[in-house]
């Protein structure tokens, strides 16, 4: 390869990832509405498709990343993706880790209408302020992702990425407070019947910001060794 193809490989990581992060996004968003207005019927079934297909396109994109990563060798990564070339076997790691969310929110829509639980109105609106809070998440997530792989292509930016982290750790703990309510709540009137598929998913609602934060654990650990990208506030 010329010396034109790193930039052309910066180029392509950049645009996919953000191609990804728009993807996985969306399955997230997909997932609200289903939660938001949730009714056993057509339009729940319709939306799981959705849900599913994109789920299926995230793979598809987080499997191409990687090999575009992996199968670049040292003399086409260049000087200029040094930054690159010694952390891919971390960063592959993250894409995976990534694919975590879309596969979350996929299992969630599935299990709605496969088990298809009595809409009960408290669980409900704290299963839509879980998802708002894994929207919050995943729009900060996906600005502290685009922004690493930015810094990761360049051979002399830096930045900081720390705002974005501490909120994706904020709302997962705010969202644990909620998970934890739906639990006390189902469990403290014998009058619900099955209170352990109310829990369950409250447990899965859960689960989907903790993916979330898996990956801003797995910036934190790309980046603590780097000069060029700050991950935590400097006080941690």
């Amino acid at each position: 390869m010329s010396s034109k193809g790193a930039p052309e490989f910066s180029r392509q990581v950049v645009e996919q990832t953000d191609a990804y992060l728009d993807a996985i996004s969306e399955c997230v968003d997909l997932l609200s509405r289903l939660v938001e207005g949730y009714e056993p019927g057509d339009s729940a079934r319709h939306l799981v498709e959705e849900i599913r297909a994109l789920e299926s396109d995230c793979d598809a994109q987080s499997r191409r990343i990687s090999a575009l990563i992996t199968n670049t060798t040292v003399r086409e990564f260049g000087i200029r993706n040094s930054r690159m070339h010694l952390n891919a076997e971390q960063v592959v790691r993250l894409y995976q880790l990534l694919d975590e969310i879309p596969n979350t929110a996929e299992q969630i829509a599935e299990d709605l209408v496969t088990i298809d639980p009595e809409r009960r109105l408290s669980c409900f609106r704290r299963y839509r302020e879980m998802v708002d809070h894994a929207t919050t998440a995943m729009t900060a997530l996906a600005d502290a992702v685009h922004e690493f792989v930015r810094l990761l292509c360049s051979s002399t930016e830096t930045g900081s990425i720390a705002s974005h982290v501490e909120t994706v750790r904020a709302t997962e703990t705010e969202c644990d407070g909620v998970r934890n309510a739906v639990i006390a709540d189902v469990f403290a009137d014998d009058a619900i019947p099955q209170p352990m598929v109310y829990r369950e998913f409250a447990s899965l609602f859960d689960r989907l910001v903790d993916a979330m934060e898996d990956v801003t654990d797995q910036l934190v650990l790309l980046s603590s060794s780097e000069q060029w990208i700050t991950a935590e506030p400097e006080n941690q």
